[in-house]
């Protein structure tokens, strides 16, 4: 039988519902496998949905694992992923973090953007949203809670000029698969 959602990196947090993979011999997985191994140990176009939540900054091969998330995929299927941004303070605390995210991190694979040009790159996915601080923004009010909606809004301006000195945590992506 074929699970509808697979949660990759997920550690101790496996989403209820989810096929949890991970490194981690200890946590939620009901797969032991490291991402930066491929292929997977899953087959091809076998998932609706699969969550990244705070894994692909840790991963060594970054390219890789979106072409294996991209491959177990299925057409349309929903790929949701977070990361540190790249003024986070919690990106360069942490020292197993690789890479931080910007708004622009999935334009290699997305095409019609200016990165996708360089043909890293077989996997193809559709930009369904980015959104920076996607709790805070519907915990928050006031100022605080409009000043977080500006910097999604304007996201080139904010990334080039003002992510340090007003920075955010986290980046949220929603991309759909495209085969």
């Amino acid at each position: 039988m074929t699970q509808s959602r697979l949660a990759s990196g997920c550690g101790r947090n496996r989403r209820p519902g989810a096929f949890g993979v991970d490194v981690l011999a200890n946590g939620d997985a009901d797969l032991v496998h490291d991402l930066d191994v491929f292929p997977w140990l899953l087959g091809d176009s076998q998932w609706d949905r699969i969550l990244c939540f705070d894994v692909l900054e840790h991963v060594q091969h970054f390219v890789g694992c979106v072409e294996e998330i991209w491959r177990v995929a299925r057409p349309g299927a929903i790929v949701e992923v977070s990361g540190p941004f790249m003024s986070s303070v919690n990106y360069y605390s942490d020292p197993t973090h690789r890479r931080a995210f910007t708004s622009r991190s999935f334009d290699y694979f997305i095409e019609g953007r200016p990165f996708f040009r360089y043909g890293y790159s077989h996997a193809r996915f559709r930009l369904r949203s980015c959104t920076y601080d996607r709790d805070q923004l519907a915990r928050r009010r006031g100022l605080r809670r409009a000043w977080l909606a500006l910097k999604n809004r304007h996201k080139a301006i904010y990334e080039q000029r003002l992510a340090f000195i007003f920075p955010v945590q986290t980046v949220f992506f929603e991309l759909e698969v495209v085969k």
